[in-house]
């Protein structure tokens, strides 16, 4: 007998919640990009004087960390995927280099202009990202693509905090907080990134696994 298949209801609420999910990302990132990010083509401004001692090593993290995060949304397109493969085969190469060189180079930033508190926060967060895309790489290479998907999904967020960051502490309740609000929001948005992905892979194989039929009560 030929397998049910998955009712259009189950299909279509999971589309919704991962554009919706990617929707709300890229408002996140406009946000970053408009009202912090632009400030560094200002030579007098806050952001660009403490990074002028070293601009060459805050290019080889922000050129390839933006690239990361620019080329990771399109990597969870299942229709980018089914239909132009070598596309995503050539992005998920860029992306993977991108890692490689981007997190390494922001742990050298935190060293070079440390705030103290958070500098294990940035080992963290790199080393996270690294662990997971180097995962991610191995499973693709030996054929367990189910697996690939569930390393990207695990690694992106680590890429991801640098915008999550920088709008939760833009909330005024929070940038009163000063260090203290900074602090709290880096090592809580670290953490998510670190356990919320697992948690929704781990729902996501309980909801395509169908309940098991109980057995008919006995006469």
């Amino acid at each position: 007998m030929a397998t049910a298949a998955p009712s259009p209801a189950v299909r279509g609420t999971s589309f919704q919640a991962k554009h919706v999910v990617g929707l709300v990302f890229v408002l996140m990132l406009l946000f970053v990009l408009a009202t912090r990010d632009r400030t560094l083509l200002d030579s007098h401004s806050f952001l660009r004087q403490r990074y002028a001692p070293i601009p060459w090593l805050m290019l080889a993290h922000g050129v390839p960390g933006a690239l990361a995060l620019f080329l990771g949304v399109f990597q969870f397109s299942t229709r980018l995927r089914q239909r132009f493969l070598q596309v995503h085969r050539v992005m998920g190469r860029i992306y993977v280099g991108s890692v490689f060189i981007a997190a390494p180079a922001a742990v050298a930033v935190a060293i070079v202009l440390p705030i103290p508190t958070l500098l294990m926060a940035s080992i963290i967060q790199a080393t996270g990202w690294i662990l997971a895309t180097a995962t991610a790489l191995y499973c693709v290479r030996t054929g367990r693509i189910q697996q690939h998907r569930e390393w990207m999904m695990r690694g992106y967020p680590f890429a991801a905090v640098f915008v999550v960051v920088r709008v939760l502490i833009a909330i005024p309740a929070i940038e009163r907080m000063g260090l203290l609000g900074l602090e709290t929001v880096v090592w809580s948005v670290i953490a998510a990134a670190a356990f919320l992905p697992s948690f929704v892979i781990a729902w996501q194989s309980l909801a395509s696994t169908r309940r098991p039929a109980k057995a008919p009560a006995a006469l």
